[in-house]
């Protein structure tokens, strides 16, 4: 187990990650690693950046650093520090990310009395922060003060736009480096806390929890919602679709670089104020739970009716009927490198599914919209988590086909529905 040794880090240059689950090992891997090579790259003599984890099961703390000291060496491993919550985060590491399961977690890691990060922040004086730091109470970080670039002379741009800067600015690699800026370091009332949450959970959960952060630092602390699109292969490769919700535009300047160790060239997406990039998130999820039920029903006609599976597959992908769930996630074992062919085996999970079905028609709600299409996936997707003593819920969500065709040789359909040639 990692002790955690509060004299040896420096707040100011401390990255924290809570949560290495299946999303969040991946991320935190490359947001560590990228950092780190990002810096030695920069041949600084003296590197004092810490980091920091928080993670209950022992099993993916080891399988982390495990990893972590293949892509990165014994010397970053030997960087890592671990805490027990929160609030013993808060008050070590200047920039803490989350990635957790869905809304009632984040609101007790960031919220809690006892144990969460507002509880530590609110025990950081100016004083305090100071000292911990070295440096006032200013964020050290690579962006307001420093520029990524990938070995290029070109002059760093100053502009806050997400489009602009990532032409500029690509992810880090291994050849990236980090050069400083001739601008000055953020002044003295600026932020000493930069908090990203890249969970999926409910928009106006989003909202109220920033909204309380930053009421409760007196904007000491600042808050980005910053949910993430592309599952586990997406975020082993560093190239997931972020979508972020950020207070303003200097905290956005703060989160890009960080956000950009995980994320595709030019797929950090502003989406607005704090809220809006969950707001995004959960959207997009509603269309891709009911396209994959979509999908489920025509390979399922189609397999009934005897037609080739490669042919369909083809056909759809070259006529309207394509989408993200036919090219990519087709559940038909026929097609290689599909979830059918691996037996559903990874991907994202169809319990994670249930719960985005969920936060969208809780949001909608709130909003006196109806949604039926949600309603029904969710009612498909309650059902198939039941499948197999509630094994089918940890497989990949396209296994709703496996799904339609049980329910076919059970004759489920015969009893729900009467002859659809009557009239």
């Amino acid at each position: 187990m990692i002790k955690r040794t509060l004299p040896a880090l420096s707040r100011a240059s401390t990255i924290g990650w809570i949560g290495l689950g299946a999303m969040g090992h991946p991320m935190a891997l490359n947001l560590f690693t990228k950092t780190y090579l990002a810096h030695q790259n920069a041949g600084s003599s003296v590197d004092d950046r810490r980091y920091v984890i928080c993670e209950f099961d022992e099993n993916r703390v080891s399988s982390f650093l495990s990893e972590l000291k293949e892509k990165g060496g014994s010397e970053l491993v030997g960087k890592v520090e671990r805490v027990e919550n929160g609030k013993e985060m808060a008050k070590i590491a200047s920039r803490i990310l989350t990635m957790l399961p869905s809304t009632p977690q984040v609101e007790n890691v960031y919220l809690d009395s006892t144990s969460g990060i507002l509880s530590g922040l609110k025990e950081i004086s100016n004083d305090t922060v100071g000292d911990v730091e070295g440096n006032g109470n200013a964020i050290e970080n690579i962006s307001s003060s420093t520029t990524i670039s990938s070995g290029s002379s070109e002059p760093a741009s100053g502009s806050g736009s997400v489009s602009e800067t990532t032409k500029t600015k690509p992810p880090l690699d291994s050849l990236t480096t980090i050069s400083p800026l001739t601008t000055s370091s953020p002044p003295a009332s600026s932020p000493h806390t930069l908090l990203i949450d890249c969970t999926t959970l409910s928009p106006t959960s989003a909202l109220s929890i920033a909204s309380r952060i930053h009421q409760d630092t007196s904007g000491k602390a600042m808050m980005i919602d910053a949910p993430v699109s592309g599952g586990t292969v997406a975020a082993r490769k560093g190239e997931l679709t972020i979508m972020f919700g950020s207070p303003s535009a200097s905290i956005t300047d703060l989160a890009l670089p960080l956000l950009r160790t995980m994320a595709k060239e030019g797929r950090v997406v502003d989406c607005g104020g704090n809220g809006k990039g969950v707001g995004v998130k959960v959207c997009n999820n509603l269309i891709l739970a009911i396209n994959q039920i979509a999908l489920a029903e025509g390979l399922s006609l189609g397999r009934s009716l005897g037609i080739d599976p490669g042919l369909l597959h083809n056909v759809i992908n070259t006529s309207s009927g394509q989408s993200w769930s036919s090219r990519v996630n087709s559940p038909s074992p026929e097609i290689p490198g599909s979830p059918g062919e691996r037996g559903y085996s990874g991907g994202f999970q169809t319990r994670l599914m249930l719960k985005d079905a969920g936060l969208a028609l809780e949001a909608a709600a709130v909003l006196d919209l109806p949604i039926p299409m949600t309603w029904a996936a969710k009612s498909i997707y309650e059902a198939v988590c039941r499948e197999d003593e509630g094994e089918w819920a940890s497989k990949d969500f396209s296994i709703v086909y496996e799904w339609m065709k049980k329910k076919q040789s059970e004759g489920v359909e015969r009893g729900w529905k009467a002859d659809p040639t009557e009239t």
